[in-house]
This record gives C-alpha cells, structure tokens and sequence, in this order.
C-alpha cells in the first residue's frame, strides 16, 4: 500500500498555524521571494524558512516509512487464514492384509480455518486505528519543527533589531565626539570629556561587533533547521509587530488543547485499545475448522468424500489473562490523555504568564520609560553644548536610553516567543 504521507502536504488545521504565524509575526506584506531552495538568497521570509524546516528537517524523515510500514500492517489483519493440505495414508506397512500398500487408504482434502466472532474486522480496526496514530504523531512531530523554526526565526530578528540599534548607539557616540571634540576645540569643553567620549566610542563599536556576532550565530542555528552549515541568506525580511493593548484570557485558551495533536495520538491510542480489549473478549468464541477430503480404499477398490469438523473446547483457557492485559492497556492509555493535557496545561500556563509579562513589560517601557529617556538624552545634549550640565550626566542619560532601548527589544522578543508557543499549544491566538 503506498503511503499518503507527504512531507510537502499539511493539514488546514496546520496551514491556519502557519499562517497565524505570519500574521503576528509581520510578514503578511513582506515580500516572500522565490519558493524555498538551495539558491543563496539576500533575505529569507518565515513562510520559506517553514517550508525548508519541513522539507528538510531530520526528525520528520522516519514518519514516512513508519505510515508505510503502519498502512502494510492493515492488509496483514485482514488477510484471511490459508487453507491447509491434508494427505493421509492408513493401513500401510503392516503385516498379513496390511503389508505394503496393498490395502492402503490414501486420504487427500483441504481444511479452512473459520474465525468467528469478527475478529478479523477488528484486527483491521486496530490495525487503522494505529496508522491514525502514527499520523498525529506526524502532526504533532510538525507542530513542533514549525514551533522551533519561528522561535529560531525570532531570535534571528531580535539578533537583527538588536544590531540595528547597537549601530545606532554608535553613531549617538559618534556624534557625542564630535560635539564634545568641538566645544574642547571652541575652549569650552576639556580633553578629560574627549577622551571619555573616544572611549565610550571605542566600546559601542565593541558592543556592535558582539551583536553581529550574536546575528550571525541566530542565522546558523535557524538554518541548521534544515540541515545547512553556512546560511545561504544575509537576513530575514519582517519585523516584530507591536503586542496589542491586551492579551487573551488564559481559559479562552485552553479549549484549543484538545485539539492537539498530542491529546488526539492519546486519545487515538484510548481507541486502539479498547478495540484490542474487545479483541481479547472475542477470542473466547472458538473457531471453527472445516474440511473436505477425497478417501480411496485400495482394498476394495472404492472412492469416498470425507467432512471434517473441528471445535476447540474454551474450557481450561477462557483468555483471562489476555482479557486483563487488555483492560490494563486501556486504563494506561486514558491516564496519558489525562497526562498530555495535563503538561499542556502546565505548558500554556507558564507561556501565557511570560506573554502577560512581557506586554506589560514592553507598554511600560516603550510607551512611558523610553520616550522619557529620549527626552531627557536630548534636553541633556543641548544643556551639555550650553555648558549646563557636566558630561557624567550626559553618559548617564545615554547609557539609560541604550539600556532601555535594549529592554524594548528583550520584551518584544519575549512576547513574541510566548505567542508562538501559545499558538503551537492551542493552534490559535487573537488579542486586541
């Protein structure tokens, strides 16, 4: 049976994930370039990077045999029992009238096993029910490839705006230089204040440098998703949307968690099992086996037809223990159900307590902490041009607003690497 597993094809369940991932994300208008291949590229979008991460990733290249070898399962429990070849010869190699064959009885006829009780049909359930369990563990296997990618794709744009604003902290110190550089020139400033300005020059450039190294050691980890050594792109196109003004509630979250697809392998294995219970009890019904066989009597010379019925008797084996294994079965898996939701529960929790923390974190210092920074950088600057205001406060100021503008981005990131495990948890996040 061929399989219908194709690393290429993904659910509507699954395309909504990725597709809400863009949305929050910023891409939607970004633009997405050519499909996803092994040409180098200037910029990778998330939609190629997904694709990539699924095409490539080694963790899903098993899934597909696995199916395979699942689906060739279903035709071994539905295959009926072969018949057998029965040959008998009595009365031979005795002695008197029985000497040689002279008066043998040659017996030759099929018997067919009959399974009642529809055990067959059920193997075939089973059978079913574990390829559906192996097709969520696909699901869920993807859900996880697509939640590592996006939290390695926000790294990588944090990695980015981070850079960006270490580069913008160089030309504040640049221009901070000059000015201080300027007034000692113009005699109203002191070598003391160059120098300190040339020094924190010196370490904004050194800051610079450490932030493009962090960008491109973000750039291997996203590409090596795909199994890439050396990225074939410089960047990712996008950027990190601002949170809304509120976040959802946890409890309108947690419905989505029965759509897991965890939660429905555990299930799916809560169905097997109490299918191979019901197996167990059907074993109790015997089968039946039929016969037929063509007799000749060498003795007297006469043909003859043979039927043959055969029962076991269920009176020492009732299948108890097969029974009980069974009943076991189906109990160990309504715990992992109850298990599954229970570290999904404890894992939407703890992300949704980071997404609270970060949007208020990030309100608080981009709507209120940094534009007073940047107001007081700037007022600063112009008292310290004017000789009002020594240069250790001035470094003060900027050091805040570097810092702050540091905060910013760390929250954003955050926020936006909650929401992608809010979304991979419950398949589904919307906020105002």
């Amino acid at each position: 049976m061929k399989s219908n597993l194709n690393r290429s094809q993904f659910s509507p369940r699954f395309l909504a994930l990725a597709a809400a991932s863009l949305a929050w994300i910023g891409l939607v208008a970004a633009p997405s370039g050519q499909a996803a291949d092994d040409r180098e590229t200037a910029s990778i979008s998330l939609a190629q990077a997904i694709a990539r991460a699924l095409e490539h990733h080694p963790a899903l290249a098993t899934y597909d045999a696995d199916l395979r070898a699942a689906e060739a399962r279903i035709l071994s429990a539905l295959e009926r029992p072969n018949p057998d070849l029965d040959v008998e010869i009595e009365d031979i190699l005795g002695s008197g009238e029985y000497e040689s064959f002279r008066s043998a009885v040659y017996n030759v006829g099929v018997s067919q096993l009959l399974e009642l009780g529809g055990k067959r049909r059920l193997r075939g359930d089973i059978a079913k029910a574990d390829v559906e369990t192996e097709r969520l563990g696909y699901e869920a296997a993807r859900r996880e490839v697509l939640l590592e990618t996006a939290r390695r794709f926000v790294a990588v744009l944090t990695a980015q705006d981070t850079e960006a604003n270490a580069r913008d902290l160089v030309g504040i110190a640049k221009e901070t230089t000059d000015s201080v550089a300027d007034l000692e020139a113009g005699g109203r400033g002191s070598s003391i204040d160059v120098k300190r300005t040339e020094l924190e020059l010196k370490q904004a450039r050194l800051q610079l440098e450490l932030r493009r190294r962090e960008a491109d050691i973000a750039r291997r980890q996203l590409a090596a998703m795909w199994g890439e050594e050396t990225p074939k792109f410089d960047r990712v196109s996008g950027e990190l949307e601002t949170p809304g003004k509120a976040v959802p509630e946890l409890d309108s979250l947690r419905d989505g968690l029965e759509e897991h697809p965890a939660v429905a392998m555990a299930k799916a294995g809560v169905d097997s099992a109490e299918k191979a219970l019901t197996l167990e009890h059907r074993k109790v019904t015997p089968d039946v086996a039929v016969g037929v066989a063509w007799r000749r009597d060498t003795a007297i010379n006469d043909d003859a037809v043979v039927l043959n019925v055969s029962v076991p008797l269920p009176i020492w084996n009732r299948n108890e223990g097969g029974i009980a294994e069974a009943e076991a079965a189906v109990d160990k898996n309504q715990a992992i159900v109850t298990q599954a939701l229970t570290r999904l529960d404890l894992a939407l929790s703890e992300a949704w307590g980071r997404l609270s923390a970060a949007h208020e974190e990030y309100h608080l210092v981009a709507g209120e902490m940094l534009p007073a920074a940047d107001e007081l950088y700037e007022s600063l600057s112009e008292s310290y041009r004017l000789g009002r205001t020594s240069y250790l406060e001035l470094l003060e100021a900027r050091r805040s607003l570097a810092a702050l503008r540091s905060e910013r981005i760390d929250a954003l990131s955050k926020y936006h690497t909650a929401r992608i495990e809010i979304e991979a948890l419950t398949g589904d996040l919307t906020d105002d």
